[in-house]
């Protein structure tokens, strides 16, 4: 791979000059990579002029991206490729799934795994058999960033505009991360319970009070967002009987 790629992805990324520390501050609580201050919007803008490689095959446009993605150490240059494949989210195959599934072992933080996770469930969505065994090894993982992206790529946003993995499949990658400790996980969790209640509201609540006692607060509070506030207090009255009990 030409690194000269590498070289004007960050260049052009470098010279747009942000004058907003607060912004960039914030950001740099988030990640250990070099944070330029890039607000999001300026980023897509960014990717969308283009770079010269686009006039390459697909192939080599997939290697370039992989290769900024591996060696940058900049925060939004990471971003880039992300959004390109947003752009091209109906080019996503096979072949971006076989190098693009090695993403997640860059992770480190929540809004590269979520951006990352969407195209996951996009590939999900179209090519269920070949991504839900990858899904499957990634629950069980060490690697935290992994066992989240297992259930955040399953339903990324309950939506009539697309096809939702079944029910089985989402409850089944949620179970065993019920009682993991990450807080990260904990939040995908109840994130996932919520989509998930969106879609089949009937079966969500009835697994969730199946495993009410276990789920940790940040899961509980995401996972009932969408819970009528009657039902959501009887659920909370008997988490706090449970709780007093334990006391």
């Amino acid at each position: 791979m030409n690194t000269n790629y590498l070289n004007e992805v960050e260049r052009a990324l470098k010279a747009t000059v942000i004058d907003d520390p607060d912004y960039k501050a914030f950001r740099e609580k988030t990640t250990g990579l070099i944070v330029l201050g890039h607000r999001l919007p300026l980023m897509k803008e960014i990717e969308s002029k283009g770079f010269s490689f686009y006039n390459e095959s697909t192939e080599d446009i997939l290697a370039a991206w992989d290769t900024i993605w591996r060696t940058t150490d900049i925060h939004e240059a990471m971003y880039l490729p992300l959004f390109y494949y947003r752009r091209h989210k109906a080019n996503l195959d096979p072949k971006i799934w076989k190098v693009m599934k090695g993403w997640v072992d860059r992770i480190e933080n929540w809004e590269h795994a979520d951006a990352l996770c969407l195209l996951y469930s996009i590939m999900y969505e179209k090519y269920p058999k070949l991504v839900e065994p990858t899904l499957f090894t990634w629950n069980k993982s060490k690697a935290p960033w992994k066992r989240r992206a297992s259930v955040v790529s399953t339903i990324y946003y309950a939506s009539k505009n697309r096809t939702p993995p079944p029910l089985k499949s989402v409850l089944k990658l949620i179970e065993p991360l019920i009682l993991d400790t990450d807080d990260y996980i904990r939040k995908g969790v109840g994130w996932q319970l919520r989509e998930a209640y969106k879609l089949w509201p009937e079966e969500t609540l009835a697994f969730i009070e199946q495993h009410l006692t276990d789920l940790s607060a940040i899961t509980f509070s995401y996972a009932t967002e969408k819970i009528p506030a009657k039902k959501k207090a009887q659920l909370k009255a008997v988490r706090r009987r449970a709780r007093l009990a334990r006391d």
